[in-house]
């Protein structure tokens, strides 16, 4: 029992990482409410979960609201243009669904194409921005060239978001149940699985700590 209840134990990590997981998805949500901070929310979420997988040392407040704060401006403004845009080629695509006939499908393609761009620039943007400091355009150009670059993971990152999306505002029984999940702990599982991805493939160009200790 005493070793089970050592910090470095595995059972006491796992706890650790699990209380980590409640509590950032709790942060998260709290930080998502005005809609327009989801950016830095998301920043900092991924700062949690990329420590959690590293075996680091978290500390919740400070490392997660740290975060939010100092990537504040970069997050937002990578955020808010993504979320209009978002909204803009979403309406072209309803109008479309909506309006139209026989052809419609393919006058749904460039809208439904910019959206997908958007999300994958949107899910390596978020996370590089938790792990390192260069400018927002190299930011946002990285993250270009990654989602392109590793697009099989791209698409499993898109599957995830879009199959929980979609089992949300599907079916009634598995929302509520999902939605419970969401609310206790399933955003964070969830940037905790993206994160699993996007560590191997941001880890060769990231700083190494013998360069930051330099």
């Amino acid at each position: 029992m005493h070793d089970l209840l050592k910090s470095t134990s595995p059972g006491m990590r796992f706890l650790t990482a699990i209380f980590n997981l409640i509590m950032a998805n709790l942060f998260f949500m709290v930080t998502c409410i005005p809609i327009i901070t989801i950016g830095p929310a998301l920043t900092s979420l991924y700062k949690i979960t990329f420590e959690i997988l590293d075996g680091e040392e978290v500390f919740l407040l400070s490392d997660y609201f740290g975060t939010f704060f100092k990537t504040f401006k970069r997050s937002f403004i990578t955020w808010v243009p993504m979320l209009l845009l978002s909204l803009i080629m979403s309406y072209s695509v309803f109008l479309v669904w909506a309006g139209l006939e026989g052809t419609s499908f393919w006058m749904m393609i460039p809208p439904l194409l910019v959206l997908f761009i958007l999300f994958s620039v949107g899910a390596y943007a978020f996370p590089l921005l938790s792990q390192c400091y260069d400018p927002l355009k190299v930011i946002l150009k990285d993250s270009l060239l990654l989602a392109v670059a590793h697009l099989p993971t791209t698409i499993f990152i898109f599957i995830v978001h879009a199959g929980l999306a979609g089992m949300l505002i599907a079916f009634d029984a598995v929302s509520v149940t999902l939605l419970s999940i969401m609310v206790f702990m399933g955003f964070a599982l969830t940037a905790l699985l993206c994160s699993v991805f996007l560590r191997k493939i941001f880890l060769p160009y990231l700083p190494k700590e013998e360069d930051e200790e330099e």
